[in-house]
């Protein structure tokens, strides 16, 4: 595990994650175009995807790939959850949703691909630690979010006609958001996240993971964005130190690994 992770962190290897689900028919693009954040009629390569509810808030999230029947979606949560809520949004549109038995193959180095198997992937367990050290949320981090308050801003195409969500992301254009994605690393023992995290008794945010991992207790968190960093807040029954992303640690590993 310990040799696999730091493979990764130094951009090299490969994860592997399976279940991929093709969107096809008449009205395929036209319903995904009203339902993600991405401009889907310019695709030329993959790319990320938020899917929002009305309030701007991000539902599910997925890999976006162009397929010969319309397009592949490889989730960053479930397959089931990411068909549930495309499928809820279905009315009298002409489209299919079919899962497939692929693998979306994310690279360490950024690079996705669609793959027939996982076969040489390094080992599932790994990607959670992988993520955190890298500053990288999953997709449980940041359901319930704005994509502002989380870093991916650059998932939305703003200009690209109405979508679910649209709205808020218009309104907000431009506009400062009041919270951001930090590190935290641990004090003292916590409960398992999510949680309140509070500042001098007040809530100033919510723990989204917490880790044990080889350099300590270390999570990721949306706060306000006057917690500065270095203060120390707690929840869970814990203390933590907010700090920035990502995790000093994950350079260090992977200059160890390259060096």
């Amino acid at each position: 595990m310990e040799e696999a992770l730091e493979k990764a962190l130094a951009g090299e290897g490969y994860f592997a994650f399976p279940g991929l689900l093709l969107v096809r028919g008449p009205d395929a693009l036209s319903f995904l175009q009203g339902q993600a954040t991405r401009d889907l009629r310019r695709l030329s390569g993959p790319v990320g995807a938020l899917f929002l509810n009305h309030r701007g808030q991000i539902e599910e999230a997925a890999t976006v790939f162009v397929h010969e029947e319309g397009f592949l979606l490889a989730p960053w949560g479930t397959l089931e959850g990411l068909r549930a809520r495309l499928k809820r949004y279905i009315v009298f549109d002409q489209v299919e949703l079919l899962e497939l038995p692929l693998y979306r193959r994310l690279h360490a180095d950024g690079r996705e691909e669609v793959a027939e198997s996982g076969e040489g992937a390094h080992p599932a367990g790994v990607y959670p630690l992988y993520t955190l050290l890298k500053g990288l949320p999953l997709l449980s981090d940041i359901r319930g979010e704005l994509p502002q308050s989380v870093g991916l801003l650059h998932l939305v195409d703003y200009g690209k006609g109405c979508y679910v969500g649209q709205e808020i992301m218009a309104r907000l254009e431009g506009k400062e958001v009041h919270h951001r994605l930090v590190g935290l690393r641990g004090l003292s023992p916590a409960q398992e996240a999510p949680f309140d995290l509070l500042l001098e008794g007040r809530k100033v945010g919510e723990a989204k993971r917490v880790m044990e991992t080889p350099f300590g207790v270390l999570g990721l968190a949306v706060v306000r964005k006057e917690v500065p960093l270095g203060a120390v807040v707690e929840g869970g029954g814990g203390r933590f130190r907010v700090e920035p992303l990502p995790f000093e640690e994950a350079a260090w590993s992977g200059r160890r690994s390259s060096g």
